[in-house]
């Protein structure tokens, strides 16, 4: 575990403070290290919420800085965003409950995963991870009936992807969650993710993967009722695989919710998970965030003897996590999608899975998306004229933005 006057040296006090808060809920430091630090440090508050926020650790920061009776100016606002927090993730846990009883009585299954339902069952309350969406694991067969009920409630989708790809297995192929927001007084209040697969568009993870996750669901209460729930074992290997493929270890958040997690797994469990991991050919992103979070949060999970990131890889994911110009300068899109390309690149396990990426990566920025089609629609029969328009839509983009 990094000394936390090593943090502070390297990076800055808000950062260390940042982290000294989660190593206190984790056991790994004391709450009166927390006072002892704010007394002996002239804390900018605004960059605190500020880093706490990007990071999405908010509800345990927050949590553990009160626990430490520590008095100081910002302690209202602190209090404030923390209760915005828990009324936020009140709502969210029954909108997912109320969502889920209206696919049953379709007899249509709906799993959550993320979110609210993570929380609930590795924090042991609603409150304590921070959410904003809803996500659901559904059968892809039940796509269109899930799309209808939500729309009976006010549900719209954010994109109709299938203007651009249709029905068939276009869609089913190149996609993999469908988005609905549920809107007032043309505010947001809910934004649904009905998923089919756990893989995206920016990293292939085989239907395999995806049937990992269904090893024998449990029954579990979220708010009132118990609903069908991934497993531990198996709800930690989504988590690996959404942190990994998409936010490639960006947010301490990724770390505490596999470090949360795997406090509950025994022997049995972790065989199985790392089974599976290396199935996927994931062995390398498991032993990257074991690695982050034994230097980060102090917390140790089981190590995978056989695999080996060196050190200068780890180096390179602990200063794009926790140095702030790293995340909070404004990139272009073709330096961020450079960078998360090359930070997926470097968790993958092979060579041939990297030369993959690459290709899916260059060709997503040659093929035609859902916003070409929102730019300009056309006739199914004309797309092929999006391979046009959408170098001409990047510009505009990119132009609107620099300026």
């Amino acid at each position: 575990m990094i000394p936390i006057i090593d943090i502070e040296k390297e990076f800055d006090a808000e950062m260390a403070l940042l982290i000294l808060s989660i190593r206190s809920h984790f056991k790994t430091s004391e709450l009166d290290e927390i006072s002892t630090f704010i007394q002996t440090h002239n804390i900018d508050w605004a960059t605190f919420r500020t880093y706490s926020e990007y990071h999405k650790v908010q509800p345990i920061v927050y949590q553990t800085i009160l626990l430490s009776g520590e008095k100081f100016t910002d302690l209202e606002k602190i209090k404030n965003k923390l209760q915005q927090n828990t009324l936020r993730n009140w709502q969210l846990a029954q909108e997912t409950e109320r969502v889920i009883q209206l696919f049953q009585k379709a007899n249509i299954q709906a799993i959550p995963y993320k979110g609210t339902a993570y929380s609930q069952q590795f924090y042991g309350n609603l409150v304590s991870r921070f959410s904003s969406d809803i996500d659901l694991l559904i059968d892809w067969e039940n796509l269109r009936p899930c799309i209808a009920i939500l729309k009976k409630e006010g549900y719209t989708p954010e994109n109709e992807m299938e203007l651009l790809h249709g029905w068939d297995a276009n869609l089913k192929n190149e996609e993999n969650e469908y988005n609905m927001n549920l809107c007032q007084n043309d505010l947001r209040r809910f934004h649904v993710e009905l998923h089919w697969s756990i893989g995206n568009s920016e990293i292939d993870f085989s239907d395999e993967a995806t049937s990992l996750l269904y090893t024998k669901p449990e029954k579990q209460i979220l708010i009132h009722d118990k609903i069908l729930s991934l497993s531990d074992d198996s709800h930690f290997l989504a988590m690996l695989f959404h942190h990994a493929g998409k936010d490639v270890f960006s947010f301490l958040r990724n770390l505490i919710d596999l470090a949360q997690a795997a406090q509950k797994m025994d022997e049995n469990q972790w065989a199985k998970i790392h089974a599976d991991i290396e199935k996927v050919g994931l062995l390398h992103s498991y032993e990257m965030a074991s690695k982050l979070i034994k230097q980060i949060i102090g917390v140790q999970i089981p190590k995978l003897i056989h695999v080996n990131n060196s050190t200068k890889t780890h180096a390179y994911f602990l200063q794009t996590l926790l140095t702030p110009d790293k995340w909070l300068s404004k990139k272009s899109k073709l330096a961020n999608i450079y960078n998360f390309m090359y930070k997926r690149i470097l968790l993958l396990d092979s060579k041939f899975r990297a030369l993959i990426l690459i290709l899916r990566h260059v060709n997503l920025l040659i093929k035609p998306s859902i916003k070409d089609y929102l730019f300009l629609p056309l006739p199914k029969r004309f797309h092929f004229i999006y391979f046009v328009i959408k170098p001409v839509r990047m510009f505009k983009e990119l132009f609107a933005k620099n300026n």
